[in-house]
């Protein structure tokens, strides 16, 4: 798997972005339901779009790197940065206390942020972009197409299961977990974002392998004129 590193994605003003919007992508962007196998497919579309690429060409597969990066550069454990974009403010003050640096950074700051990151990979190009919110983000950016996985409960529900190794109700408790946590984000993406339909491509995960999935984008991609056809 290869992936490129994000520093040159992090300088010290997070929110400067190059202004070559119109020469974004390619890029593909990938929101998915808990359960739905996001991160397989897109490594899937790694291997197509990369099979026969000069090196210099090469697409490269984004997911808890940026979050990785973002925990580096602030010098803050990345486990509080997720929990403090994710949650509502009034849930983390507590969390002020523990870090001996200063005050953390806001969710807004924080998925400022990571928008500030995933636009950048969007507009260098070649990106496949898990989660993160890089829909919403990319959303004005040309040259790419945004994907959402998803399914019915009980067919994730299984997925769940046999993956961590849980029981069906333990896998049920934490998909409907996972969604409640997700319900705030959700809200807020869909206030800042709002592009009627969200997504270019949706899919069924219950009705479609994810081979089938991955190799529908790449044609997508090619149908778009966004990679050449080969």
């Amino acid at each position: 798997m290869s992936k490129a590193s994000l520093s040159k994605h992090m300088k010290e003003d997070l929110n400067s972005v190059p202004d070559e919007t119109a020469n974004a992508g390619p890029y593909i962007t990938i929101s998915r339901q808990f359960g739905c196998h996001g991160f397989s497919v897109g490594l899937l579309l790694l291997d197509l779009l990369n099979e026969g690429a000069d090196p210099d060409e090469s697409w490269k597969i984004y997911h808890r790197e940026i979050l990785t990066r973002l925990a580096t550069e602030t010098d803050l454990a990345e486990d509080i940065l997720e929990r403090q974009r994710r949650a509502r403010p009034r849930l983390l003050t507590g969390l002020l206390k523990s870090v001996g640096k200063g005050r953390l950074p806001s969710g807004m700051q924080i998925r400022n942020q990571i928008t500030t990151i995933i636009r950048g990979l969007a507009i260098d190009g070649r990106a496949i972009i898990i989660g993160q919110g890089g829909s919403g983000a990319a959303m004005d950016l040309p040259n790419g197409i945004s994907v959402r996985l998803e399914a019915p409960e009980d067919w994730r529900v299984k997925q769940v299961a046999f993956r961590d190794g849980l029981s069906e109700t333990q896998a049920r408790m934490r998909i409907r977990a996972k969604e409640r946590e997700r319900t705030y984000l959700r809200k807020l993406y869909q206030a800042k974002y709002r592009r009627k339909p969200a997504f270019n491509l949706m899919y069924d995960c219950s009705e479609f392998s994810l081979a089938q999935i991955a190799q529908q984008i790449v044609y997508a991609l090619k149908l778009k004129g966004f990679i050449p056809k080969r």
